[in-house]
């Protein structure tokens, strides 16, 4: 029998949040910069330990799998094995793995069993290769609905790149805070700068553990725990947002695949708050 799901309210703020395996939620503690910034409780945690709970184009699952966040997919592009999920795209189209059900279902959408942040300390042990991706997407992305974007910043897309990957440069960790993705609505985007950082290893075919500290005020990332980069947020990073991981063709800087087809292997995936 699977383990309870446990959902709640955060802080007067919409955010659903689930612990599965309460046996490994008690063991763990959370990294250093997580419980200096008062975020040292375990509350969505993946150990990849089971076979994980993936829908694809129904409701009510921890995890949804979809050809790039549009199209539910099959089981055919996570497989899991040994204690390791594997996303596999294909040589010209990307695979995600995200906590929302449907792109875009919205954060009112109680019954999709859609799970969405607001602020925490939020890592991954991933392996990747061309244009592997964990990032934050908006719960809403408001053009979905009628272009409904305004001056506003609460009807702005927001998104933190916790990790993207380029082949081409293979010891670069990028890590944006966008300000209104795509430009959405004609707001213009803004991201930091610099928004990445060279680190000693290779983000390529090796394992390491990406983290990002989300606080109201700013955006921190770090790499097997070291701190990389560092930005304010914008008016717009306050929203509610998904948990993504992708495998992608290519790479985020444009660099052709090196393999076919991309794949991102994760071991565990850990939110705390």
């Amino acid at each position: 029998m699977l383990p309870p799901r446990i959902c709640s309210v955060f802080a007067g703020v919409f955010m659903v949040f689930c612990v599965t395996n309460n046996d490994v939620a008690l063991a763990l503690t959370p990294p250093p910069q997580a419980a200096s910034a008062g975020y040292a409780h375990l509350t969505f945690d993946e150990e990849f330990n089971r076979p994980p709970d993936i829908g694809y184009g129904s409701p009510g699952h921890k995890w949804n799998g979809e050809w790039d966040g549009y199209y539910p997919s099959d089981p055919s592009h996570f497989p899991w094995a040994n204690g390791v999920l594997t996303i596999i795209a294909d040589a010209n189209q990307g695979m995600s793995l995200t906590t929302q059900y449907q792109y875009a279902a919205g954060p009112n959408d109680l019954s999709s069993g859609s799970t969405y942040f607001t602020y925490g300390y939020f890592e991954a042990h991933l392996k990747c290769t061309d244009w592997s991706a964990f990032y934050l997407f908006d719960a809403q992305r408001r053009w979905v609905y009628g272009n409904a974007v305004t001056s506003n910043p609460a009807t702005w897309t927001s998104e933190i790149d916790v990790i993207e990957t380029d082949p081409g440069v293979p010891h670069t960790a990028v890590c944006t805070v966008h300000k209104n993705t795509g430009g959405d609505g004609g707001i213009p985007d803004e991201q930091n700068w610099p928004n990445s950082a060279t680190i000693a290893g290779s983000t390529i075919n090796q394992w390491h553990t990406y983290g990002v500290l989300w606080t109201p005020t700013q955006v921190t990332w770090y790499v097997d725990n070291q701190q990389v980069c560092t930005a304010p947020t914008y008016l717009s990073t306050r929203r509610p947002m998904a948990l993504v991981l992708t495998a992608h063709p290519g790479g985020v800087g444009g660099s052709p695949s090196t393999v076919n087809p991309p794949t991102t292997a994760v071991k565990w995936v850990r939110v705390w708050h």
